[in-house]
């Protein structure tokens, strides 16, 4: 150490004050003369000074270590050498360094701040291991102390545990003998524990199964008293009805003498009807009124009976609007067609659909499967040939085998007064709807991949479940592509009067409405249609009656209803309530039309829009279920007055039962 302190003293000292000098000092003080080889001397004459006496010490103390010295003595020599070298090319660069450090003040300044840090660093380290070596010295003493006591203290634990071995071995014996007999006493009390526990059981399932028919019987009879209630409800709303009806009665009566009165008038004074009428009315056509008191007697197009009254079957009208061949020609060929056409009129929904399957089949319930809860509301698939055109909110504008359809889904409008909606997937490609109602009712719709309605019932809260619609083998015979079942039958050949076949509520005569809507199709029902193949088939549909909503006029591009025009509809909706008393599961077709003022698209999407108004009157203010409702528009397709100008009898909307189409009857019997 003492060499190493002598060593930095006399050369590294100097050299490093030498290089590293502060650059301030260079600026302040003059250059430093070279070192001139007396100074250099007399630094060699010191130190070879302090190594005689070093030597003369070492050999006054012995010579046993004289060939060490010498070595060290040589290796001061080289040392001495070096530094003498060093020193005189530190003597040649001073100049050029000093010149150097001007420019680069603030490296070097960087430089040795850095320097010195590692220095720093480098000592601290050092000192570090120092200390962290003898830390470790005195750790690995302190463990081996440690374990030798560990050592001593596991011969005593050992002695110990051999002593207190033979206690444990005579204490587990007696507490073995204890345990034993603690055990029996423990299964004793378990199997006690048990039976009582049954005992419980037994006790709780016959309380909570008491409970399940108390509380039965007393939905029993809650519903007991809500039908009570609801009958009053009807005969009281029947009563007020009858009541409203002859006050009705009356004044249609005094209405209608004033009319006459007035139509007297006119014709003395050579005035046409229709400018003193309340609504559009239509001169009569004696031909055509001819023939529609008759149809049965020709195989022409019927046409309304009043001058420029369109073709009276939907499916008529749909041949006239083709644009392939003339109308003349389209009529000539239907007429060929219908000359072999023998038409039997159904006497009963029953006696439509006889000659199939229906008869032998068994509705199953909409909840007779377990599905799958879905987080949203389900997309269906689009069938092969369709192309969206728009969408419009819920309703879809859908190209179509060369023409244009309005699609819409009716969950909105069933839902409106619901507590909760949700949604299962079921097998097949299947999805269940189930709308929950306040009073516990809930409305179960199942659909297939496309979005076709299989089934939809009504589940009260007791249980009981009524059918709307039932279609389950369009699940088994699912199309890509969607078929229209009418093109497959011979043109329709009505054979009853028109009148018989299609009515208006502002006809002047006393109608009865349950009467004409409780009459059977007008020709025989192949089989179960679904509720598409009913709405977009104007065959299939032709073969049910209709009402005519003429009494509700829209304005042009409009949907809405005012009070005044929905109290017209009370005779319709009480003979609907009717039907629905004596059979819950029926079904309502109600179509909206426009006349042909405005594109194809936007008159499709208003006349869903006006059906759907009327819907929604009729559930609103004359309380007939959503689900026994059905909603389709169709434009300016079936035009009531052929003409393309505005004419408010084309704005319209029509109801038809179209229960013996959707579902089978005798099943529902």
């Amino acid at each position: 150490m003492a060499k190493r302190t002598t060593l930095l003293a006399t050369v590294a000292l100097p050299i490093f004050s030498l290089v590293w000098q502060p650059v301030e000092a260079a600026m302040v003080r003059p250059l430093l003369p070279q070192v001139e080889k007396s100074d250099v001397t007399t630094v060699q004459s010191e130190e070879e000074e302090i190594i005689r006496k070093k030597r003369n010490r070492e050999e006054q103390g012995g010579g046993q270590n004289k060939r060490e010295r010498n070595r060290e003595a040589e290796q001061q020599q080289d040392n001495r050498q070096e530094r003498r070298k060093k020193q005189r090319e530190a003597e040649g660069d001073q100049q050029q360094q000093e010149n150097r450090q001007e420019r680069r003040k603030k490296q070097r300044e960087a430089e040795g701040d850095l320097q010195q840090q590692e220095n720093r660093q480098e000592r601290r380290k050092k000192q570090r291991e120092a200390e962290a070596d003898q830390q470790q010295q005195e750790n690995r003493q302190e463990r081996r102390k440690k374990q030798r006591e560990a050592e001593a203290n596991q011969q005593q634990q050992e002695n110990r545990q051999e002593r207190r071995k033979k206690q444990r071995e005579a204490d587990a014996d007696q507490q073995q003998q204890e345990q034993n007999q603690g055990t029996w006493r423990a299964e004793d009390r378990k199997d006690q524990r048990e039976r009582e526990a049954d005992r419980q059981k037994q006790e709780n399932t016959q309380k909570t199964r008491e409970e399940r028919r108390q509380k039965q019987r007393d939905a029993e009879a809650d519903q007991q008293r809500q039908d009570a209630d609801q009958q009053r409800a009807r005969e009281e709303r029947r009563k007020k009805q009858r009541e409203a009806e002859a006050n009705q009665k009356q004044d249609d009566q005094k209405a209608r003498q004033e009319r006459r009165e007035k139509q007297r008038e006119a014709e003395r004074e050579g005035k046409r009807p229709d400018e003193t009428a309340g609504r559009p009315r239509r001169e009569r056509d004696k031909d055509r009124e001819r023939i529609a008191r008759d149809p049965s007697g020709t195989t022409d197009t019927i046409e309304l009976p009043f001058t420029d009254g369109a073709a009276v079957l939907d499916s008529d009208k749909d041949w006239d609007n083709r644009r392939d061949r003339s109308r003349d020609e389209l009529r000539r060929e239907r007429k060929e067609k219908r000359r072999d056409v023998r038409v039997r009129v159904p006497e009963s929904d029953r006696d439509a659909q006889v000659g199939w399957e229906g008869d032998r089949v068994r509705y199953e319930s909409g909840d007779r499967e377990r599905g799958e809860r879905r987080d949203r509301r389900p997309r269906y698939d689009e069938r092969d040939g369709w192309r969206v055109e728009r969408e419009i909110d819920d309703r879809t504008v859908i190209n179509f085998d060369g023409g244009i359809i309005v699609r819409s889904d009716d969950g909105r409008r069933l839902s409106r007064r619901a507590t909760e909606t949700y949604y299962e997937d079921l097998p097949n490609g299947r999805t269940r709807e189930v709308i929950v109602r306040p009073n516990g009712d809930r409305v179960v719709t199942i659909r297939n991949r496309y979005g076709d309605i299989i089934q939809r019932s009504r589940i009260d809260g007791g249980g009981r479940e009524y059918v709307m619609y039932y279609a389950p083998e369009i699940d088994r015979d699912s199309r890509p592509t969607f078929v229209d079942p009418g093109e497959r039958l011979p043109p329709m050949r009505l054979t009853i009067p028109v009148d018989e076949y299609i009515i208006d509520t502002s006809a002047e005569d006393d109608t009865d409405y349950r009467a004409f809507l409780d009459r059977p199709p007008v020709e025989p029902v192949e089989r179960v249609y679904s509720l598409d193949e009913v709405k977009y088939s104007a065959r299939i549909r032709d073969k049910v009656r209709r009402i005519d909503l003429d009494t509700i006029t829209f304005a042009t591009g409009s949907a809405d209803i005012s009070m005044n025009q929905a109290s017209t509809l009370k005779r319709v909706a009480d003979a609907m309530n009717e039907i629905l008393d004596k059979d819950p599961g029926e079904t309502f077709l109600i179509e909206g039309h426009t006349d042909a003022v405005g594109s194809d698209e936007s008159n499709l999407v208003l006349s869903d829009e006006r059906a759907e108004a009327v819907a929604n009157i009729l559930t609103d203010v004359y309380d007939i279920a959503p689900e026994n409702l059905a909603t389709q528009g169709y434009g300016e397709r079936f035009l009531k007055i052929d003409t393309d100008a505005s004419e408010q009898l084309n704005r319209r909307v029509t109801i038809r039962r179209v229960t013996p189409l959707v579902k089978p009857v005798a099943m529902a019997e």
